[in-house]
């Protein structure tokens, strides 16, 4: 063999050692950038859900079912859940496929919005015994207690990530204009608005039912924005709603005047809640004098 053939024999020796040892040191590490996992839980028997959200650190949401039911608690507050929320929480995190792996280094967490002040933090529970625990960041999902980062899709951050607030129930009217026939307003100069056929009469006087019509188009649906949670009513209240239909009556809005002249609300449609609203908007949304409906 000449000394050129030897030469290049060598070469392609180093070369297939050089793409062996490749092979078997650094494509491992290369390929687990396109690795995923995927996250399952039972949710069958599920009691509680802690959750910490970012938007709101370091508040603690507490969820628990009971009797079926879904309360929630944050600090001294309790109140319920928009109805279907936790349930649809617990749909979107009892199977989660990541995308990808994309890190297994603490030092990359706040990066991804997975650290312990940077993530959202929900832990699920089945009695005392925690079943699942996971830290969120916008598409980015972690296990706690271990390092490895999976990106996800963004929705389970947006689900997750939200305040007390955005999480309670909020209804405060629903109603079906069809159906009213009825509205007692109770209070101040206090007086009736009544259906008959097709008319709307206040006593005996007809009056128009395109008035009535605007007035009910505002108050078939009410979600306020504010919770009076420190409000515990000591009197009766200063004026009161009792909407009715032909055979039943459909709601009660009974309402209480602040010193600061606001108003704090509450619905037998939700009972557990009270609202408090301005002056301004108790006379444009709920409340009405005799005169402000044009009588015929």
């Amino acid at each position: 063999m000449t000394t050129l053939n030897k030469r290049l024999s060598l070469v392609l020796v180093g070369l297939l050692l050089l793409y062996v040892l490749t092979r078997l040191f650094l494509a491992p590490g290369r390929e687990s950038n396109t690795q995923s996992m995927a996250f399952h839980i039972d949710t069958t028997d599920v009691t509680a859900i802690t959750l910490y959200p970012a938007k709101e650190r370091p508040a603690m949401i507490r969820f628990s079912r009971h009797d079926g039911k879904w309360q929630m608690q944050s600090g001294a507050i309790h109140a319920n859940p928009l109805a279907g929320s936790v349930e649809a929480m617990l749909g979107a995190l009892v199977n989660i496929s990541t995308q990808r792996f994309v890190s297994g280094r603490k030092s990359r967490w706040d990066e991804y919005k997975v650290g312990d002040t940077t993530g959202t933090r929900v832990v699920i529970y089945k009695g005392k015994d925690p079943i699942a625990d996971y830290w969120m960041g916008p598409s980015f999902i972690r296990v706690n207690g271990q390092d490895n980062v999976y990106a996800v899709e963004g929705y389970l951050n947006d689900m997750l990530n939200k305040t007390f607030s955005d999480w309670r129930d909020k209804t405060f009217l629903r109603l079906n204009q069809a159906g009213i026939t009825t509205i007692g307003f109770q209070g101040a100069q206090g007086f009736v608005l009544s259906k008959k056929d097709s008319a709307w009469y206040i006593g005996g006087g007809k009056i128009s039912a395109d008035s009535v019509q605007h007035y009910l188009n505002g108050l078939q649906y009410k979600s306020p924005d504010h919770f009076a949670d420190d409000f515990q009513p000591q009197t009766s209240p200063d004026r009161s709603l009792s909407i009715s239909g032909p055979s039943q009556p459909l709601a009660t809005v009974k309402a209480w005047k602040l010193p600061d002249g606001s108003w704090v609300l509450n619905s037998s449609q939700n009972p557990d809640s009270y609202f408090k609203i301005t002056d301004s908007l108790m006379e444009k949304d709920f409340w009405r004098e005799p005169g402000s409906f044009i009588h015929k």
